[in-house]
């Protein structure tokens, strides 16, 4: 029930939806002939279209974030890589019948190059299927395997855990699978990443955002 509506939500918490929700909204109102209510409604989509529009708010944002998280330097030796889900996209490899990435594919080139750098760690790859209106033929963890074997990862070195659909599941799912014994070390590809147990390091996170215009 928590997935379905923090899928739900989120559909809601998309800015260019709630601009959209706000305008019809005073349009609606506007029809029912409560123009003070409409009026409200109105200014405050074309603020929020103004806002987002024409200023970096969302730029901003972001950068603030990604930059709690700088570059690490992995010095310890890794007995296990954890690729959180997010880097494929499930509907249309699966409509396609090809490998699509989204804009995190970095998870995957990451993790091939990390696999060379550790050839003793376990590789495992988070990622159930996530759609609410269907039903994809593979989870995203089995195409996320696919490409690693595509650009030569041993297929014997991975692992999978195909029951998570976001994030905080990605982790906890992962966590049962991989069992990690005390004062094993890990790496993570989605920063922030807290379990108990191993201290897990960060692989460079993606980054969407610089500091200059």
């Amino acid at each position: 029930m928590f997935f379905v509506l923090s899928k739900l939500l989120m559909a809601f918490l998309v800015i260019s939806n709630l601009i959209g929700l706000t305008a019809f909204a005073g349009i609606l109102a506007f029809a029912m002939r409560r123009f003070r209510a409409a009026r409200i409604l109105l200014i405050m989509s074309a603020v929020l279209l103004l806002i987002v529009g024409w200023f970096p708010v969302g730029s901003a944002a972001l950068l603030l974030l990604e930059d709690r998280f700088p570059q690490p330097a992995i010095q310890d030796n890794v007995t296990g890589i954890v690729v959180l889900g997010g880097e494929i996209d499930t509907d249309i490899s699966t409509e396609r019948q090809t490998i699509t990435l989204t804009d995190a594919g970095e998870r995957l080139t990451k993790t091939a190059e990390l696999s060379l750098l550790y050839p003793n760690a376990r590789i495992l790859l988070s990622g159930g299927t996530a759609n609410l209106l269907s039903a994809e033929e593979k989870s995203e963890a089995a195409v996320a395997r696919d490409l690693l074997i595509e650009i030569g990862v041993p297929e014997r070195r991975i692992e999978l855990e195909e029951r998570s659909r976001n994030t905080c599941e990605n982790a906890v799912e992962s966590k049962a699978v991989a069992s990690p014994k005390p004062g094993s070390r890990g790496c993570s590809s989605h920063p922030p990443f807290t379990c108990r147990g191993p201290s897990p390091a960060f692989a460079p996170p993606i980054f969407r955002s610089s500091h200059t215009p």
